[in-house]
């Protein structure tokens, strides 16, 4: 099906969970998950119509973020030699002259090509595709990507993100969603609770650009160790000065292929697990919401309202060797994996 001819997909499964995508950015648009008392709500951040999310303040609700997501220094990298001049679209401290979440005209304001499937275990799911033609937003070569979703028995949503290039370029791709597991998207999510598998903070300067310093957190609350509510972990660092209680920060996973990030909400009993396959997370709490996008059911979405948990490469890795690569050759097959396992109970740390 063309982007068009179906605006929300809608994904169910036997336990009565549902998720829903939009063609448009191949957007995660909504999750209606349980609270320890069995009663459904959707936990994502968004707006009742595919309008909302084109002409909303905040652009990457649940969104695919892409080629290259984060920010990218002087909007520009060296390739082989050659240097590549992209989209100047970033306007956070400084006069715009970086490069953010793949530019201004990235995948999230892409119409993908949709199509419903049904996995060999009777799972349903989706796959978007998207075909990004040689200079797109001023990276090289031809790209073709494709994200499929899948809503499992076991209540986990899967994600998997695949692309292949004709020519050496820079891709980082991630999902864009703002969690709430409360439901109810007025409250905030200074209260729900935040552990992250060990990991240090990639530092970054006053634009939110890594200075190249990695920092351990371990003896610093904003480490988030899961043993303190959010708000307060901010508050409490030691390690860093924060917007007001605002925080938009990278963190690099430590130790082996396979991480996991957990979030809770003690009223609920709602919690998810994230398990990826990326080396880093971007968390980002929201804090430049300002109530001016009116979301789902019409409800203004203000400081807090969501938290951002995206699993992703190392920001800026084109211009800091030193990371792991974002680099895909031709002839190679990129594949990312998140998997969102959402349950209801107690805080577990599996």
């Amino acid at each position: 099906m063309s982007g068009n001819q179906e605006q929300f997909i809608t994904l169910s499964n036997a336990n009565g969970l549902t998720a829903s995508f939009a063609s448009y950015g191949a957007r995660w648009t909504s999750m209606c998950v349980p609270d320890k008392k069995g009663h459904l709500a959707d936990v994502l951040l968004g707006f009742d119509t595919i309008d909302g999310y084109k002409y909303a303040s905040e652009h990457y609700h649940g969104a695919v973020v892409g080629r290259v997501c984060g920010r990218i220094r002087d909007a520009a990298f060296k390739l082989n030699g050659k240097r590549h001049e992209l989209a100047a679209n970033d306007a956070y401290g400084k006069p715009v002259r970086n490069h953010l979440h793949g530019g201004i005209e990235g995948f999230h304001r892409k119409e993908w090509d949709a199509k419903r499937l049904m996995t060999e275990g009777g799972d349903e799911g989706v796959v978007f595709t998207l075909f990004s033609p040689d200079g797109e937003e001023g990276y090289p070569g031809n790209l073709s990507v494709s994200v499929t979703y899948v809503l499992r028995a076991d209540n986990a949503l899967e994600m998997i993100f695949e692309g292949v290039t004709d020519a050496p370029t820079h891709v980082n791709l991630t999902n864009h969603a703002f969690f709430n597991l409360t439901g109810d998207f007025a409250k905030t999510v200074s209260g729900h609770l935040l552990r992250l598998d060990a990991c240090s903070l990639i530092e970054c300067d006053e634009n939110l650009l890594p200075t190249g310093r990695v920092i351990d957190l371990q003896n610093d609350s904003l480490g988030f160790h899961g043993d303190m509510s959010i708000g307060e972990a901010i508050a409490r660092s030691r390690q860093l000065s924060v917007n007001d209680g605002g925080i938009s920060q990278a963190y690099a996973f430590n130790e082996g292929t396979e991480h996991s990030i957990y979030l809770f909400d003690p009223v609920s009993g709602r919690n998810l697990r994230i398990v990826t396959d990326c080396p880093s997370v971007q968390v980002y709490n929201a804090y430049l919401m300002d109530g001016s996008d009116k979301g789902k059911g019409g409800v203004a979405l203000n400081r807090f309202s969501g938290i951002a948990l995206e699993p992703q490469g190392f920001p800026d890795a084109p211009n800091n060797p030193q990371f792991p690569t974002t680099l895909l050759l031709p002839g190679e097959v990129m594949r990312v994996k998140n998997t969102y396992f959402f349950g209801n109970g107690s805080w577990q740390v599996y």
